[in-house]
C-alpha cells in the first residue's frame, strides 16, 4: 500500500512537471493529447497517415502495383491482416488469461480500418510525392505551378495561428524555463509548416532559369539549393529534420533539469540537422553522390557494395571502412550501443524526440523479449549474407561492376564464370534478388513504414528494437564492453516507472529489487530508467565486468533531481 502510494505521488508530480507550472492545457487539446498516447482513435488514425506516407515514399510502384492488382479484393486483404492480427493476440492472451471476446472483435475492427486507411492513404501520396518534369525541371508538389488559393491560405494561415497560440502559451510560462521551451514547440511547428509551404508550394525561391555557366552569384547558389532540394528524398529529410528539431524542443523542456538528457538531445538534433540533411543536400549542389556520414554498415548496407564504393569519392569509402570496422566496434566496448543509438543514429533521434509521448506504450514481457531475439539477429544475418553475395557477384567475369541502386551487371551474364562449373549468372541473379528484396522488405518496410508508422500503436523503437542490425551488432559489443546500469542495493521501492519507460522492453524493475548491477544486449543507454526513478537507484555508467570500483564516466553526465 506504501508503494502504490509512492508512485501515485511520482506519477501526479511528474504529470504536474510535464505542464509546467501555472501553465494549464484547454480541455479539448489534453483530450487529445491523452487519447493519442493511449491508442486512442487519434492514435489508430495518426498511424494510418504515417504508414500511408512511408509506404507511398518508399514503394510508390511496388504500391500502384499491389492495389492495381488486387483491384476491390484489396478488402479481402485487409480482412486478412486483420484476422491474423486477432489470432496472435488471442494466442498471448489466451496463454495469460485476459481473453475477452469483445476486444478481441473491437481489434479486428480496428486493424482492418487502418488496413484500409493505409491502402488510400499510400496510393495518395505515392501521386503526390511523384514529381513531374516541367521546363526541365522536377517540382513538388505541384509539376511547375503553385498550389491552389485555398490549400496556401490554409496552410498558412494555420500556420500562423499556430504560432500565436504558441507565442501565448510562451508568455502564459513565463517564470518556468522549461515549460517555455515545451509551449515554443508550438511556433517552431508553426514555422516549420510555412516554409515547406513557401519553399514547395509557392516556389517562392525558385530564381526562375537555371544558372550560367561560371555563374557564383548568389542568385546562382540560390537556383542550385532550389534543385537540390527539390526530390522526395529531400524532402522527406526536411520533414525528418523538422520533426527530431521540434521534438528535441519539447524533450528539452521536459528534462531541463537532467544534464544527461539535454546534452543528448542536443547532440541528436545537431547531427540530424547537419550530417542527416544538411551535408546530403551539399553534396547534391556541388553534383556530388549524397553521402550520411552517420550511419553505417550494416545500418547502412549499401555502405559494402562494389558499385558505391566504385562511384564515391575516396574519403567517404575510407570513412564507411573505418567507421564501421575499427569506429563502431571500439567505441561499442567502451561506451556500448548507446554512443550511436542514443547520440548518433537519425532512427533513435527521431524516437527519442518526435516519438517521446509514446515510449510508454512499448510492448514488455517474455514474449516480446522472444520475438525481438529472433528477428534481430535474423536481419543481422540477412544483412551479412546480402553484402557478401552482392560483394561476390560484382568480382566475376571480364565486366565484374554492378550498376544501379539495386540492379544488374555489364555484359552477357552467360559468359560469367566462378568456377568451370557454376555460371556467375546464376550468382548476379541471386544477388540481385538478395539486394532488392532487402531493401523492399527490410529498408523499405521494417525501417520505415513499421518503425515509425506505429509510433503511436506500438512504442517507439520498434525498428531499433527488433529488426536494426546495427543495434544487433552493437549489442552483442555491449555484452562484452564497459558498459553497465549499476543499482544502489536496498533502496528500490518496487514502483516499476523504470520498466513502464523503458522503450526497449526491458524489466528494469525485476534487476533492481535483485541488487543486480546488469547490461542487456538491447538497453540503448537513454537513460530513462534512471530519470523517472523516484529514489536515484539507477545510474549509467561504464566499468568492466567484476570491477569493485567505480570508474569515472566520460560521457554520462550526472544526474540532477
Amino acid at each position: 500500500m506504501v508503494d502504490d502510494v509512492a508512485c501515485d505521488h511520482e506519477r501526479a508530480r511528474r504529470r504536474r512537471g510535464s505542464r509546467g507550472v501555472g501553465v494549464r492545457r484547454a480541455g479539448a487539446l489534453q483530450a487529445v493529447a491523452d487519447d493519442l498516447t493511449s491508442r486512442g482513435a487519434s492514435a489508430w488514425l495518426l498511424s494510418a497517415v504515417l504508414l500511408g506516407f512511408y509506404f507511398g515514399l518508399y514503394l510508390p510502384a511496388e504500391t500502384a502495383l499491389l492495389l492495381t492488382t488486387l483491384g476491390k479484393g484489396v478488402w479481402l486483404l485487409g480482412a486478412v491482416i486483420a484476422a491474423v492480427t486477432v489470432a496472435v493476440h488471442a494466442g498471448y492472451a489466451r496463454r495469460d488469461g485476459t481473453l475477452v471476446a469483445l476486444d478481441e472483435a473491437a481489434l479486428g475492427a480496428k486493424v482492418f480500418a487502418l488496413s484500409m486507411a493505409t491502402a488510400g492513404l499510400s496510393a495518395w501520396f505515392a501521386k503526390v510525392l511523384d514529381p513531374a518534369e516541367h521546363q526541365g525541371r522536377h517540382l513538388l508538389l505541384s509539376p511547375g505551378v503553385s498550389w491552389s488559393t485555398p490549400t496556401l491560405v490554409a496552410l498558412l494561415g494555420g500556420a500562423l495561428a499556430v504560432g500565436l497560440y504558441g507565442v501565448a502559451r510562451v508568455l502564459r510560462a513565463r517564470g518556468d524555463t522549461g515549460a517555455m521551451l515545451r509551449e515554443a514547440t508550438w511556433s517552431l511547428v508553426a514555422a516549420q509548416l510555412a516554409g515547406v509551404t513557401l519553399a514547395y508550394g509557392t516556389h517562392l525561391f525558385d530564381p526562375g532559369h537555371a544558372p550560367a555557366a561560371g555563374d557564383h552569384s548568389l542568385r546562382a547558389f540560390g537556383s542550385l539549393l532550389y534543385l537540390a532540394l527539390d526530390s522526395r528524398w529531400t524532402l522527406y529529410g526536411l520533414l525528418y529534420t523538422c520533426a527530431v528539431s521540434a521534438g528535441g524542443l519539447f524533450v528539452l523542456g521536459r528534462y531541463l533539469h537532467n544534464r544527461y538528457q539535454v546534452a543528448r538531445t542536443l547532440v541528436v538534433i545537431g547531427v540530424q540537422a547537419s550530417f542527416g540533411f544538411s551535408v546530403p543536400v551539399l553534396l547534391k549542389l556541388f553534383a556530388q553522390p549524397e553521402y550520411y556520414l552517420s550511419y553505417f554498415w550494416p545500418l547502412k548496407i549499401d555502405a559494402f557494395y562494389p558499385d558505391n564504393i566504385l562511384r564515391d569519392p575516396a574519403p567517404f569509402v575510407l570513412w564507411s571502412f573505418l567507421g564501421s570496422l575499427l569506429l563502431v566496434p571500439l567505441m561499442g566496448i567502451f561506451f556500448g550501443k548507446r554512443w550511436y543509438c542514443s547520440w548518433v543514429c537519425g532512427c533513435g533521434g527521431l524516437a527519442n524526440t518526435a516519438g517521446e509521448p509514446f515510449r510508454h506504450l512499448s510492448q514488455k514481457g517474455e514474449a516480446a523479449w522472444r520475438f525481438e531475439q529472433a528477428s534481430i539477429y535474423t536481419v543481422l544475418g540477412l544483412a551479412v549474407v546480402t553484402t557478401v553475395l552482392v560483394g561476390l557477384s560484382a568480382l566475376v567475369g571480364p565486366h565484374s561492376a554492378l550498376t544501379g541502386v539495386w540492379w544488374s551487371g555489364h555484359g552477357d551474364v552467360s559468359q560469367w564464370r566462378v568456377d568451370g562449373a557454376l555460371h556467375s549468372g546464376t550468382l548476379v541473379t541471386v544477388a540481385g534478388k538478395a539486394r532488392y528484396y532487402y531493401g523492399l522488405v527490410v529498408v523499405a518496410v521494417l525501417s520505415g513504414a513499421i518503425g515509425v508508422g506505429l509510433y503511436p500503436l506500438g512504442g517507439t523503437r520498434q525498428w531499433c528494437r527488433n529488426f536494426c542490425p546495427m543495434a544487433a551488432l552493437l549489442g552483442l559489443i555491449q555484452k562484452v564492453g564497459r558498459y553497465r546500469i549499476r543499482v544502489k542495493e536496498d533502496m528500490c521501492i518496487s514502483c516499476g516507472l523504470c520498466t513502464q519507460y523503458c522503450e526497449m522492453g526491458i524489466d528494469v524493475r525485476s534487476y533492481a529489487q535483485s541488487n543486480e548491477t546488469f547490461v542487456r544486449a538491447s538497453c540503448v543507454g537513454c537513460g530513462m530508467c534512471a530519470e523517472v526513478c523516484p529514489r536515484g537507484v539507477l545510474s549509467l555508467e561504464q566499468r568492466w565486468p567484476g570491477a569493485t570500483t567505480r570508474p569515472t564516466a566520460l560521457v554520462q553526465l550526472r544526474l540532477r533531481k
